[in-house]
């Protein structure tokens, strides 16, 4: 499922690099073309306006394609709801708008986390932030506000997660090194310690806040992988601005969870 370049962000034997400084060439990803065949991606765009249309969001679905996801793009909170109820869907993306028409839409992706389905949250500016915020709040006590101004590059800096401008290790960054933050970004508001060691920032805005966390479940736990990103103007205003789309289709394999489900199937497997 993984390349052999996985984790790796400080790539420097590249036979070619990106006007960003990126490694070129998609073994420099996180996951392997065609590997994730299985695996099926559902993504709730509940935010739209006329630049972040059918047409945009075909980027992102292409490239996850490329992975051997398959794609099913829904764009109201009802469609989501029936969409994982038929538990068909592996990971959700669920991409944030100002208001919550379902008073069941966040019980429904609360259901779909605590089964092991793996979430990948998008927020941006106030107010575009509401079913983000709100799982979040449910789920650790964490809520999400701000509206900086950004449209810097983030580099790469072993152990700098939580240094401004700066984003640390982790498979989700695999072959980046400069990666776009976004236009307009909000950050987590963590009510306790406890709340920072769960929902763990790996990437720092230039502000100083935290742009992207992860929630990376115990093996014993029956929970999916998440994954936050503060600022999704990326996904549409800035799709080939640095690292975009390898960090997304990276977060997207990695959320994948291969490592506890290879585990799962081989208990499985030796117990019959």
């Amino acid at each position: 499922f993984y390349t052999a370049s996985a984790g790796r962000s400080d790539i420097t034997d590249a036979n070619s690099y990106d006007p960003y400084g990126n490694p070129t060439g998609r073994t420099y990803d996180l996951g392997r073309d065609g590997a994730y065949i299985e695996y099926s991606i559902l993504i709730a765009q509940l935010y739209s306006d006329t630049q972040f249309n059918d047409t945009a969001i075909q980027l992102p679905i292409n490239a996850l394609k490329v992975k051997g996801f398959q794609v099913k793009h829904v764009k109201t909170e009802n469609e989501c709801i029936t969409e994982l109820t038929y538990k068909r869907h592996q990971i959700a993306w669920i991409i944030s708008t100002s208001q919550i028409q379902n008073p069941t839409f966040i019980s429904t992706l609360i259901s779909f986390h605590s089964s092991g389905g793996a979430l990948f949250l998008f927020a941006d500016n106030t107010p575009y932030i509401c079913h983000a915020s709100e799982f979040l709040q449910k789920k650790f006590g964490i809520t999400v506000d701000g509206d900086y101004r950004g449209d810097e590059t983030l580099t790469y800096k072993e152990n700098a997660h939580q240094q401004a401008g700066h984003f640390g290790q982790h498979a989700i960054f695999t072959g980046i090194t400069n990666l776009y933050e976004g236009i307009t970004i909000c950050h987590p508001i963590y009510s306790t310690p406890e709340s920072r060691t769960k929902f763990v920032t790996l990437a720092t805005a230039t502000d100083g806040n935290s742009s992207i966390a992860v929630y990376d479940p115990p093996m014993t736990s029956t929970e999916g992988r998440l994954c936050l990103d503060c600022g999704f103007t990326k996904l549409y205003c800035e799709w080939d601005s640095a690292g975009t789309e390898r960090y997304i289709v990276n977060a997207s394999c990695w959320l994948a969870g291969i490592e506890k489900r290879a585990k799962s199937k081989k208990k499985n497997s030796q117990k019959q």
